[in-house]
């Protein structure tokens, strides 16, 4: 017998259905969440009786059948391949469908040639580290390149020939929060449907860049903080839902402003303030200087990812080998026929030139939910983004001990270098000390020309001023 099936079948006596009957009880469900003094005092019979009608009627119910993982049949997360094994390892594998990434770094640092490059990988087969699907790649300054994704495509020897086709790369262009809402809404999921019979099934969905769509010239008041922070609420629940109904990875690229102390209001001992937590989960101090950033969009959007990645431009350099320096730099030929870097290599690293020196990123991952933070170098090449092991000169496994401008009691705060695996080979040679006035090099220069450089959302500083007032 079900809670919800009437009490007049039921095995109760002629009394007792009269009873139930005088109190208004149609089911067995209406009973149990009314008290058995309430019960007693609407049936007009003791609360002993309304006890053995309750006890009657809960033998007479079988258990509901509660579902098992099995029964439930649930979509398992698939796991594809960034293309570098040091970083796959870093992120617990690789990225993760059914959760919302965040790419977040300032400009030529390199973020949307790691999306690139993931909307590549996710179209190689499972023993390339691919998971056989497309790519949904939505922009809103610029056009997708596509000459770089060919460059990519021919020149990654990781990437299967046969099943990575610049076809699986579908893209679309939104200007404006409303139109990325349709998309999101209702063009998406009917072609993601359209889709999943097809030999690539929608995996994957890039959105490069979302701060640009909440740039505003409009004065900053708490009634346009708080249209921004809806639209961004509104906005994460639609992402979510893509991922979670349709078991795709998103992955959506991010700004950075300046970080500086905006100064203290008076609080109370204990307090938290905004200041002082945001280093936690809007940036990182992996090396010195590299908190001098962090992430846009403010805390509304930080609880909204599920991890978040940070790509950061470090100023320093260094000497790799002939190999990892062709790789490295697609330097023009001079009009008679040489290579404009080429030059004989000297034996010793202090007799190396400073056009043969490589510029250094950095990346780090702040938080997820899928791997600890941790944090490594990678440079740009022609085949993508390649991570670094760490300085052989220094202990890969030491603290590095970096300054917070927020801390009150100036102590220092220590952060762990990530220790890449040890069984992907990287070849690295002599290094190099940063230098004041490194000159950019090719894919610096272009990376510069195709990002915005404008760093710096006004929305931001207001919000950790309202959030610190409170």
């Amino acid at each position: 017998m079900d809670i919800h099936d009437p009490i007049t079948s039921s095995k109760l006596s002629y009394v007792s259905k009269n009873a139930l009957k005088t109190g208004n009880f149609i089911t067995i469900a209406d009973l149990l969440v009314t008290p058995i003094n309430e019960v007693a005092k609407r049936c007009k019979i003791s609360a002993q009786d309304a006890k053995a009608i309750y006890d009657v009627l809960l033998k007479e119910c079988k258990p509901p059948a509660l579902p098992t993982l099995i029964t439930l049949n649930l979509p398992l997360d698939e796991v594809l391949s960034t293309g570098d094994a040091y970083l796959d390892h870093a992120l617990g594998g690789g990225i993760r469908t059914g959760m919302v990434w965040e790419i977040v770094g300032e400009s030529a640092a390199g973020k949307s040639q790691l999306a690139l490059q993931l909307s590549l990988f996710v179209q190689n087969p499972p023993e390339l580290g691919g998971i056989h699907g497309a790519a949904c790649y939505l922009t809103t300054s610029s056009k997708l390149p596509t000459s770089r994704l060919s460059q990519m495509l021919q020149s990654n020897e990781n990437l299967s020939k046969d099943s990575c086709d610049l076809a699986h790369v579908h893209t679309i262009r939104v200007n404006t929060t409303p139109m990325l809402t349709n998309v999101l809404m209702n063009l998406l999921p009917n072609f993601i449907q359209q889709q999943q019979t097809t030999s690539h099934p929608v995996k994957l969905l890039v959105i490069d860049a979302l701060a640009e769509l909440f740039r505003s010239t409009e004065k900053m008041s708490k009634t346009t903080l708080f249209d921004r922070s809806k639209e961004l609420n509104q906005l994460a629940l639609d992402l979510h839902a893509l991922a979670t109904r349709h078991n795709i990875a998103v992955v959506v690229l991010n700004e950075v402003i300046d970080r500086f102390e905006r100064g203290r209001l008076s609080s109370k001992a204990g307090e938290l303030v905004y200041s002082d937590q945001s280093r936690f989960f809007g940036t990182s101090s992996s090396v010195p200087g590299e908190n001098t950033k962090e992430a846009s969009l403010g805390l509304v959007w930080a609880n909204a990812v599920n991890a978040r990645i940070m790509m950061s431009r470090t100023g320093r350099r260094r000497y790799l080998d002939e190999n990892e320096i062709h790789q490295k730099r697609t330097r023009m030929q001079s009009s008679d026929g040489a290579l404009a870097s080429s030059s004989a290599p000297s034996t010793s690293s202090t007799g190396q030139s400073d056009e043969q020196s490589t510029l250094i990123r950095r990346l780090s991952i702040v938080f997820s939910s899928v791997s600890p933070p941790s944090s490594m170098d990678y440079i740009v090449t022609h085949k993508g983004v390649v991570v670094l092991p760490d300085d052989p000169s220094q202990d890969c496994t030491a603290i590095l001990e970096c300054r917070f401008a927020n801390d009150v009691d100036g102590s220092e705060t220590q952060i762990k270098n990530a220790v890449a695996p040890a069984e992907v080979p990287h070849t690295l040679t002599t290094q190099s000390q940063p230098l004041e006035n490194p000159e950019e090099d090719e894919y610096d220069r272009l990376l510069e020309a195709s990002e915005d450089d404008i760093l710096y959302d006004a929305y931001d500083a207001f919000e950790q001023q309202l959030t610190q007032a409170t």
